[in-house]
């Protein structure tokens, strides 16, 4: 087996490329035994409908670069509120799905992409008489990583509407949406750490703000959808779209496209308890060198009570263009979700979100000690909402601020909390006293 076809059983297979480039060749034989395609498991799985005739879609295009965002939108007229609107979606590799302007879920969940989980959906309660915006971001690691090993670029969506009079239609994935290169994630972008593929940089400025609102007006940059070639019933990997990392045209024959195996994960919003310390840092070098490259002796570290509390969750900051400001928040206790803040900040102030499980006060003054964990966001003139795309696990959260013209206001810092709704509250007993 040449070194190809080994990158592209991996692929195929979910195994790690770190093998193919660290093992020696003894251990890289053993490893190919270990990651040759296994067959389907012989497992009753529940099946999904025949989603036909949906077609897996991209931006139409000849190649996918690392972490790339694409925008898909589809306009919907109705004459009436339905009666149920329920279908599945699906995307390679994480999707964020909007109607009307209003968030609606994020998924799939962590899976083997040979053998892809669709979600269910339930837009009954979104969707109104008059016109319609569905609306996804879909990211494309192009990449594997700790809960997604490689894939290829694609997005489905299957949905069945029944109106109050008996009539059914579908909406499904097809030429039909738009499709927009969202360049306010820069692509390209390499992975953070070798179990965490998006790197994250979101610039507000080039973001088409309210895109999946029915009032948006698109421009010449949103092309039509391209239909990919291959079943809607198997997943994104099979198709023929070109995975130009690998070589890879085709997909692995044994493949499914398989139902969500676990719930739909619930959402809440958890804000910070306390702004437990504030730095002043100043720069020998730029921000930039450091969080790429990690330049040593970077910055020089100076604390200080630079946050003016002005209300109840919001701070007043003086930051001026010399110097950076490192603010560093407290949640109750260990939270997995997606981190979040609002700000009031002239255009081009940049923030670096970083997070930790662990910290404690008088420590490092930046929290990026933990496999770079940190997402930059550069802001638009004004108010700005921002929160990471994909989501973490913290109960330390930090934000460092600079390059702003003008003091900056900072509220409602949170973490969108997901959770897996148990059926039933946890019962605990124990014979040992002391416990």
């Amino acid at each position: 087996m040449n070194r190809r076809e080994f990158l592209k059983t991996s692929a195929a297979s979910g195994g790690s490329l770190l093998l193919a480039q660290t093992a020696s060749a003894e251990a890289a034989r053993a490893a190919r035994k270990l990651i040759e395609p296994a067959p389907v498991p012989n497992v009753a799985a529940p099946k999904l409908p025949d989603l036909s005739p949906a077609r897996w879609v991209w931006y139409p295009s000849g190649r996918t670069l690392p972490n790339t965002f694409i925008l898909f939108r589809r306009q919907l007229q109705l004459a009436t509120k339905p009666r149920r609107a329920t279908g599945w979606i699906c995307a390679d590799s994480r999707y964020r799905l909007e109607v009307n302007g209003q968030r609606v879920q994020w998924g799939p969940a962590p899976c083997d992409p040979r053998w892809a989980e669709a979600n269910p959906l339930d837009l009954t309660g979104y969707l109104q008489p008059g016109e319609n915006v569905l609306g996804a971001t879909v990211l494309f690691y192009g990449t594997g990583d700790g809960t997604w090993p490689l894939g290829k670029a694609g997005f489905l969506f299957w949905l069945k509407i029944e109106d109050t009079d008996g009539r059914v239609e579908q909406v499904i994935s097809d030429a039909g949406w738009q499709a927009l290169l969202c360049r306010a994630w820069p692509p390209g972008h390499p992975k953070r750490w070798y179990l965490r593929a998006l790197q994250e940089e979101f610039d507000a400025r080039l973001y088409p703000h309210n895109w999946s609102r029915p009032d948006f007006q698109t421009d010449a940059h949103w092309l039509p959808a391209m239909p990919l070639n291959g079943s809607p019933n198997k997943p994104a990997l099979s198709t023929d779209y070109y995975e130009y990392m690998l070589d890879l045209g085709g997909g692995p024959p044994d493949t499914q496209l398989r139902p969500r195996s676990i719930p739909l994960l619930l959402e809440s919003f958890v804000p910070v308890v306390k702004l437990a310390e504030t730095f002043w840092l100043e720069w020998r070098t730029t921000p930039l060198d450091y969080f790429d490259f990690r330049v040593p002796d970077a910055f020089r570290a100076q604390r200080g009570d630079l946050a003016v509390a002005t209300a109840p969750g919001q701070w007043r900051v003086e930051v001026d263009g010399s110097r950076g400001a490192a603010l560093t928040f407290e949640l109750a206790e260990e939270v997995v979700g997606r981190p979040g803040f609002t700000i009031e900040a002239s255009a081009g102030t940049t923030i670096e979100l970083l997070v930790h499980e662990a910290h404690a006060p008088g420590g490092p003054p930046l929290l990026n000690t933990h496999f770079d964990s940190w997402t930059r966001f550069i802001c638009r003139e004004g108010r700005n909402e921002f929160e990471t795309f994909d989501f973490e696990s913290l109960r330390w959260l930090q934000l460092h601020i600079h390059g702003a013209k003008s003091a900056v206001l900072v509220s409602d810092v949170r973490v969108r909390r997901r959770v897996f709704p148990w059926p039933n509250q946890p019962h605990l007993r124990t014979s040992e006293p002391a416990l």
